[in-house]
Order: structure tokens, then C-alpha cells, then sequence
């Protein structure tokens, strides 16, 4: 895939205008690089179970970065600077996660955690709730009903990288408000 000067100014106006707060031109600009970016990743990350992941990790630090861009300074140096930053971390703290791993037949059975009487079903249901509609509506639909990116996606009319940042988005808050009534909790 080779990309000219004139897609690269392209992807710098677009950078400018997302930095200015247009959100078509970022949606726009996201379309347009994914498959450059997951490519990129697809040559980097040997183990293929991973590459998936790796790419969600790079859009969200993009996602994260993109107010650190320079609008005086050429856009491709910047964008593969955070694109090899980010899938260097991503695969150092999967290389960690993986020293720590346990298998699962050594989890009692989630059922009875689920019915205990920490009320984890409760809290849940109101972390879930706490969400924005958006953000509610990804997790539900992707970790409830197991429902794929693609056609979950197509359910909500929107497109996949949408629906995974409103994920991504959902699941870093639920983990707040989930630590946020434990600590209430404990206090």
C-alpha cells in the first residue's frame, strides 16, 4: 500500500481539522489510515492471535495523542512515531501479562461469584447503567450478547472503530465506578 505526498496532506489537513474539533474530519481521517495502521501492525506482531488486539491498543494511543501533533510539522513522522510507540508498549505488557497468566480451570466457577453475596450482579447492573447510552450500548452488545464488531456495528449504524472507542470508552469507566463503590464500600 504506498501513499503519495497528496494523501499525506490530505491526512494533515484532516489532522488540523480534528485538532480544531471536527469530528467528521477525525472519523474521516480514522477510516482512512486504519488500513495503513493495521497493515503496519500485521508486519510488526509475529504471533497472529495478537494482532487484533495490538491494533485496537495503536488506534486508542492515536486516539489519546493526536492533540500532541504539531500542525507545523509533517504529519508521517509523528504518526509512525505513535504507531511504534504504541504497539512497543503493547507488546511489552502483553509479554508481561502472559508471564502472569493462569489457566482457567483454576477459577472456582464464575456462576457461584456471580450469586455471592457481594452482590456482583447488583453492582454491575448499576455500573452498567452509570454509562453513557453510546458507551453502554458497545459493551453490552460485545461482552452480554457476544455479538461480532461487524455486526454490532451495523445494528447501532455506525462504524467499527466508532463502536470499539465507544467500547474502549465504556469498559476504563466501568472499571471506575466498579472501584469507586468497592472503595466506597471498604470505607
Amino acid at each position: 500500500m504506498d501513499f503519495n505526498d497528496d494523501q499525506w496532506q490530505a491526512w494533515t489537513r484532516l489532522m488540523k481539522l480534528t485538532q480544531e474539533g471536527d469530528r467528521e474530519a477525525y472519523e474521516r481521517l480514522l477510516v482512512e489510515i486504519s488500513p495503513l495502521v493495521f497493515n503496519y501492525v500485521r508486519k510488526r506482531v509475529f504471533n497472529s492471535q495478537h494482532v487484533d488486539d495490538v491494533y485496537q491498543e495503536v488506534l486508542l494511543t492515536f486516539h489519546k495523542a493526536k492533540h500532541t501533533y504539531r500542525t507545523n510539522q509533517p504529519f508521517s513522522p509523528w504518526f509512525f512515531a505513535v504507531i511504534r510507540n504504541a504497539i512497543w508498549a503493547c507488546l511489552q505488557k502483553n509479554h508481561r501479562i502472559s508471564e502472569r497468566e493462569v489457566l482457567m480451570d483454576a477459577f472456582p466457577d464464575t456462576a457461584a461469584l456471580v450469586a455471592s453475596e457481594d452482590g456482583l450482579d447488583d453492582r454491575l447492573q448499576r455500573a452498567l447503567e452509570s454509562l453513557p447510552d453510546g458507551n453502554r450500548q458497545a459493551v453490552e452488545m460485545l461482552k452480554f450478547r457476544g455479538m461480532s464488531v461487524d455486526d454490532a456495528a451495523k445494528e447501532l449504524g455506525i462504524s467499527k472503530i466508532a463502536l470499539k472507542v465507544r467500547a474502549h470508552r465504556g469498559y476504563a469507566l466501568l472499571r471506575k465506578h466498579l472501584k469507586e463503590e468497592q472503595r466506597k464500600k471498604n470505607e
